[in-house]
């Protein structure tokens, strides 16, 4: 332990005698680190471990760019967005909403994140849930109220249920109104990273949710899609 104390001592005599060499030696290390980082990022991402969803590189994000140093989402009425889903330039569109609602019926409310999500968003993201089922068309009938059913991230499946694997047909109450839970999500889908996702309901006098567009077919000879999206 003495002989530790004495090289440390010296070797902090070292680096107070040569401060400038020190600075460039540490300057240098934290650069080459992070060059190093940024790189093994982008490799991870695109090589090691990339989007789960398949044709991932024909999802596209749409923002609309003024003078704002920030770029504005774009949001659409229902009736801007069945416009937009028979335009030719697209072939699918995923159109979402957020909301901050509150899981109830417990002694204590868990306040939460939930993402209505247009009932075609989980065939077109083409990743299936691991357990039951993602959201249906059946779910979201236009002039009807959607089905009060709900899919679970995995996240937050092992958080608020500990990983039930009975979890599918209970109910979970969200804002004081019953939901049926009909799937779990897979680990690594976390399409904008809410708890759960329940079906968008779509009128055309609705202001609009976020919207973003997939691809459905990569052999389709029309063009890249486009994604309208608030972040």
């Amino acid at each position: 332990m003495q002989d530790f104390v004495q090289d440390l001592k010296y070797s902090a005599r070292q680096i107070l005698n040569n401060l400038s060499f020190a600075l460039t030696a540490v300057i240098s290390l934290a650069l080459g680190i992070g060059a190093t980082t940024a790189i093994f990022s982008v490799l991870y991402a695109a090589l090691i471990s990339p989007y789960p969803y398949p044709r991932a590189d024909r999802i596209v994000r749409l923002n609309m760019k003024d003078n704002s140093p920030e770029p504005d989402g774009i949001n659409l009425n229902g009736l801007q967005l069945r416009q937009l889903q028979q335009s030719p330039v697209v072939e699918s569109v995923l159109a979402m909403d957020f909301h901050a609602m509150s899981v109830t019926g417990n002694d204590y409310p868990e306040n939460i994140i939930a993402i209505s999500l247009i009932s075609t968003g989980f065939n077109d993201l083409g990743v299936p849930a691991l357990l039951g089922r993602g959201l249906l068309p059946s779910d979201a009938i236009d002039g009807r109220e959607p089905n009060a059913v709900a899919v679970l991230s995995y996240k937050f499946w092992h958080t608020h249920f500990f990983g039930d694997p009975q979890i599918l047909g209970k109910k979970i109450e969200l804002d004081h109104h019953p939901y049926v839970i009909v799937g779990v999500g897979r680990p690594r889908f976390t399409w904008y990273s809410p708890d759960l996702w329940i079906p968008l309901r779509i009128t055309n006098d609705d202001p609009g949710a976020s919207l973003s567009i997939s691809s459905s077919n990569p052999a389709s000879p029309r063009p890249r899609q486009i994604l309208p999206c608030s972040p």
